[in-house]
């Protein structure tokens, strides 16, 4: 067998580079374990054709702000029904024979993955109030499998309802030279709101692709500390 010998200031040497080894590797598996950040979107870091004309240039602190409206089981519903929660909002109505049925898919597969999670809601704002009763929710909702305290399907007077598409969420576009705040064009967002009510992504509520992000995504939210 071959001895090594080796001086003191070679030892040190040494022990210097597997110090520096270990501290190194230790770092990085602390930086690749650590959990993925999402951004946080103001209004203009979103497509203008969704936000109203006076928002467009704010740059930071939009949060969505209070409302009033009404679920599909008749009880008053507001701001505090979210209160630190986080949760997955989109805007639909109840007779669409398009997108809205992908979209209804795609937030029972969102319900299931969180059923437990008392920390995870779904909100979804109807477009056409003067269709959507309370009734008519309450149906649809039965039809889809909308549990009760977990899925807020909601209702309300048509001029609340546009706020919050367009001022708070930016989920419907305008209708060009005839809009009004009557109207609306629907369409395919879904949004991530998190306990602090910021807008932290936006996703096609028809692309299962999307959706199976989104379901990590929150998972990423409801890991953050």
């Amino acid at each position: 067998m071959i001895k090594i010998k080796l001086k003191t200031t070679e030892w040190l040497k040494i022990l210097v580079l597997l110090l520096v080894f270990v501290v190194g590797s230790t770092a990085s598996y602390q930086i690749l374990k650590r959990p993925a950040r999402l951004p946080i979107f103001n209004p203009a870091d979103i497509n203008p054709a969704v936000v109203d004309d006076d928002l467009e240039r704010i740059g930071r602190g939009h949060r969505v702000g209070d409302f009033s409206l009404t679920d599909q089981w008749g009880e008053p519903a507001d701001s505090s029904v979210l209160s630190g929660k986080i949760y997955v909002a989109d805007f639909f109505f109840t007779t669409c024979p398009t997108i809205c049925i992908e979209m209804g898919k795609n937030f029972q597969k969102i319900q299931a993955a969180y059923i437990d999670q008392p920390k995870l809601n779904l909100v979804s704002h109807t477009v056409m109030p003067e269709v959507d009763s309370v009734e008519v929710m309450q149906s649809y909702g039965d039809r889809i499998g909308a549990v009760k305290g977990k899925w807020h399907l909601l209702t309300g007077e048509k001029e609340e309802l546009y706020r919050l598409a367009r001022r708070q969420y930016f989920a419907v576009m305008e209708q060009g030279a005839s809009f009004d705040e009557h109207d609306f064009i629907h369409t395919e967002n879904v949004i991530l709101i998190d306990e602090k009510k910021r807008i932290r992504g936006f996703y096609d509520g028809t692309d299962d692709v999307q959706m199976e992000q989104l379901i990590l995504d929150i998972q990423i939210l409801l890991d953050t500390k």
